[in-house]
């Protein structure tokens, strides 16, 4: 055990290093998880399990976006320390009962007895501890350790994928594999992390309600373009649910699922930086800021402009022997996804600069417009095009985001050198 807490909270040489490595470890790893429980599924099971299990994956993939209430950025960024642990700890014990509730309605929904509503419930369960976890690692993160924190979630989500698939080859039961990693998260989280919070003084769990509610309000419109965001991402699933098979929902998914994996490695990107990020802006050190941005739009185009390559060239061959279909057809509905996969990871990244910025009420606009964009048309435009109009009315959700968000982050940037200037 002595061992183990030294890998995972020792001094290390380059911590800053560290952190970058095993956030992109942790990173590729999560953005991979849902395609590796998928692929097993589908292998096993076969399509309609797979159908099944993706829409009460994509469910509570979407509550978890209550759970964590978009407040990482918040909190890492917190520079100032406006507001304690406690308080943010405190704060997410709210969320998650919030949460917990929501999916406790969508699985009587969908009926407690049967397997979509029982996967609800057993696979918010596993959200949760994701969303409890996130804000201890946010503080390690604060404290300049997100190495700590990477390392943990990375030995996590490889326990509890290899549970699940293992679970579900001796069983072929979707809902067994999905306890057994519920079971194993829940273990390997509160030992790994227990081991190591002595490392942290400010890692405290005591309820503290003072300035909750202002926490909350504050954080608000962050939850709100989160939960707003994977309302756009999965409508295309839901338009899917209620007008085709599950068949088209499975292979949605699997197309979909390399446009989701570049939001995730995206953040991998930025995600080592938005302590410092928070620190240049709050000490008005402009010019590092702007480059930080620079540097990862730059990053962030030409990750995209490699997958979306790689996916044309051979991408889709290889998805279609992994999973065991003709996905041939799908080529250019494929290549659309990838580029505006890019689109919508500049998106979540502008997020995060308004958010340090403490103009976190414009993400919500730009994603309300772009719902009131998508919500009256996705139902028309799956019944009439298929698959096609699914992805189509997602590439022009994540474009009309980008149109509303760039020039305020550019209006914001302006104006805070004008202020240094007169100063």
């Amino acid at each position: 055990m002595k061992k183990l807490k030294n890998w995972l909270a020792g001094n290390s040489a380059n911590v800053t290093k560290m952190g970058v490595l095993w956030n992109f470890i942790a990173s590729t790893e999560y953005s991979l998880q849902s395609a590796v429980l998928v692929l097993a599924v589908t292998r096993i099971n076969g399509l309609y399990d797979a159908g099944v299990f993706t829409l009460a994956y994509t469910i509570t993939q979407m509550m978890t976006t209550i759970g964590n209430y978009g407040m990482r950025a918040f909190q890492v960024s917190d520079s100032q320390n406006e507001y304690s642990f406690p308080q943010y700890f405190s704060s997410r014990m709210v969320t998650s009962l919030v949460m917990m509730g929501i999916c406790t309605v969508c699985a009587c929904i969908y009926g407690l007895t049967e397997s979509r509503g029982k996967l609800i419930m057993i696979l918010c369960g596993y959200r949760i501890i994701e969303v409890i976890e996130d804000v201890i690692h946010g503080e390690m993160q604060k404290a300049g350790r997100l190495d700590v924190g990477a390392k943990i979630e990375a030995v996590r989500i490889f326990i509890v994928t290899a549970a699940f698939v293992g679970v579900c080859l001796g069983t072929r039961d979707v809902v067994a594999a999905s306890t057994a990693m519920f079971a194993c998260s829940l273990v390997v989280t509160l030992a790994l992390n227990i081991l190591v919070l002595n490392n942290f003084n400010e890692v405290t769990f005591r309820p503290e309600l003072t300035r909750l509610y202002r926490l909350l309000w504050v954080c608000l419109p962050i939850c709100a373009c989160d939960f707003l965001y994977n309302n756009l991402v999965n409508a295309p699933k839901y338009a899917i649910e209620r007008n085709l098979s599950e068949e088209s929902q499975a292979v949605f998914s699997i197309l979909f699922m390399p446009v989701f994996t570049i939001s995730i490695l995206s953040s991998f990107i930025y995600k080592p930086l938005m302590a410092d990020m928070g620190v240049y802006w709050n000490q008005k050190e402009n010019v590092k800021f702007f480059r930080i941005i620079l540097k990862q739009f730059l990053a962030i185009a030409v990750l995209t402009l490699f997958i979306a390559a790689g996916g044309a060239i051979i991408g889709l061959r290889l998805l279609g022997i992994i999973y065991g279909l003709d996905l041939n057809e799908y080529k250019g509905l494929f290549v659309l996804l990838l580029g505006f996969g890019g689109v919508a990871a500049l998106d979540a990244f502008l997020v995060i600069v308004l958010t340090i910025m403490r103009k976190q009420r414009w993400s919500i606009v730009a994603y309300a417009i772009s719902m009131a964009c998508v919500i009256s048309t996705i139902d028309r435009m799956v019944s009439a095009f298929g698959l096609w109009g699914a992805g189509l009315l997602y590439s022009f959700s994540m474009g009309v985001v980008m149109v509303v968000l760039f020039p305020v982050v550019l209006s914001a940037l302006y104006k805070a050198r004008k202020n240094v200037e007169c100063n």
